[in-house]
C-alpha cells in the first residue's frame, strides 16, 4: 500500500492547479513586505523596553541608595560605643532639622513673593 503521489498530480487538470500558482505567487510577492513590517513592529518594542529600562536606571540612579539597616547597625555597633552612636543620631537630627528651616523658609519667601505680586497688580 504505497502512497502514490505522483498519479494523483498525474490526475490534476489545470483548474487545479490554478488556485496552488495564486497562493504560491502571492505568498512570494508579499513576503518581503512582511518580514519588513515583522522588523519594524520588534524594533518598536525593542526601542520601548530599552527606553523603559533608561527610566528605570535614572530612577534607581536619582534614589539615595540606603545600605540594609542590619548591617548598618552591625557594623555600627562593632566599632563605635554608644557616645558616638548617640553624637551621629544626633548629628543626623540637625542636619535634619536645618533642612526642614530652609524648606520652611523657602515657602514662606513663595508666599511672600506671592503677595508682592498680587499687590502690584
Amino acid at each position: 500500500m504505497a502512497i502514490r503521489i505522483f498519479d494523483r498530480l498525474s490526475e490534476y487538470t489545470l483548474k487545479d492547479y490554478f488556485p496552488i500558482f495564486i497562493v504560491v505567487t502571492a505568498y512570494l510577492l508579499f513576503r518581503p513586505y512582511l518580514v519588513k513590517l515583522g522588523g519594524e513592529l520588534q524594533k518598536r518594542e525593542h526601542r520601548k523596553a530599552s527606553e523603559q529600562a533608561k527610566a528605570e536606571a535614572a530612577v534607581k540612579a536619582l534614589e539615595p541608595s540606603q545600605p540594609d539597616e542590619q548591617f548598618v547597625e552591625e557594623s555600627t555597633q562593632a566599632v563605635w560605643g554608644r557616645n558616638a552612636r548617640r553624637r551621629q543620631k544626633d548629628s543626623i537630627k540637625e542636619i535634619e532639622k536645618a533642612f526642614r528651616r530652609k524648606a520652611e523658609m523657602e515657602a514662606e519667601y513663595e508666599s511672600d513673593k506671592e503677595i508682592e505680586d498680587l499687590l502690584e497688580e
